[in-house]
Order: C-alpha cells, then structure tokens, then sequence
C-alpha cells in the first residue's frame, strides 16, 4: 500500500515539474503586446467617439465644451445624458478597453444619491478629457 502511494507522489511530481517547466516556457517565448502611444489628444475624443457610437448613444444627447485651465492647457468635456436604465458601469469599461493600449487611465467617479457617474482620462497623471454620464 504504501508502495502504491509513494509512486502516486513520484508521478504527481513528475507531472507538477513538467509543469512548471511547460509554464516558463511559454512565459519566455509569449510577446508582449504592443503599446501604442498617443499621438494627439484628438485621438482621445474619437476614442470617446468611437465608445459612444457602440453604446448606441445618439448624438443630440451628447454635449461637449471646451474648458481653459490655464493659457497653455485646456481640457474637453463630455455631458452625455442616459436612460436610467443604462449600464453606466459598462460604458466605464468599454472606454478601459478602448484606452488600455494607449496607456490612458479612466478614473470614475460616482455622485450619490444621483448616481451619476464621471469618468476623467488620466494621461501620465494629467486629466486631458472628462465624461459625465447622467440619468435623465
């Protein structure tokens, strides 16, 4: 019996070695996808854009202004308004996705009791773009 279980631990070792060694090497041999950089803030408003079109957000429900922060830097924002019923959660997602590879942060804010939700894109820690989903 105890044979039987020794052997059990030899193979069950043998199994985990190879295993590990399967692992590292398809760790070493996998790329690394790329990353792109962004090459115009304008990029960050079709991305926005291109968020809005697949959550099938109309475009008279959407307002954009431009704020000055100072002489040099100025900061768009997006007042997008929402059936009560939309996933504002979602949409926070789809623009992580559509951003990630241009190492743009989306930071989300909520307001209660409105539950409104604002999402500022952080690029190397500088909020360039904002958008505010409200419910109607």
């Amino acid at each position: 019996m105890n044979s039987l279980i020794g052997s059990k631990r030899v193979w069950v070792v043998w199994l985990m070695l190879f295993s590990c060694i399967a692992a590292a090497f398809l760790l070493l041999k996998m790329e690394t996808p790329p990353r792109t950089q962004l090459t115009s803030t304008a990029q960050l408003d079709s991305l926005i854009t291109l968020t809005l079109d697949e959550h099938n957000i109309p475009q008279n429900r959407i307002r954009s202004r431009t704020v000055e922060i100072d002489s040099v830097f100025a900061r768009n924002l997006y007042t997008v308004r929402v059936p009560p019923d939309f996933s504002k959660t979602s949409f926070h997602y789809s623009l992580n996705q559509n951003l990630k590879h241009y190492r743009v942060q989306t930071v989300g804010h909520v307001q209660f009791p409105e539950e409104n939700l604002r999402i500022h894109l952080l690029v190397n820690g500088t909020v360039h773009r904002s958008v505010f989903l409200n419910s109607d």
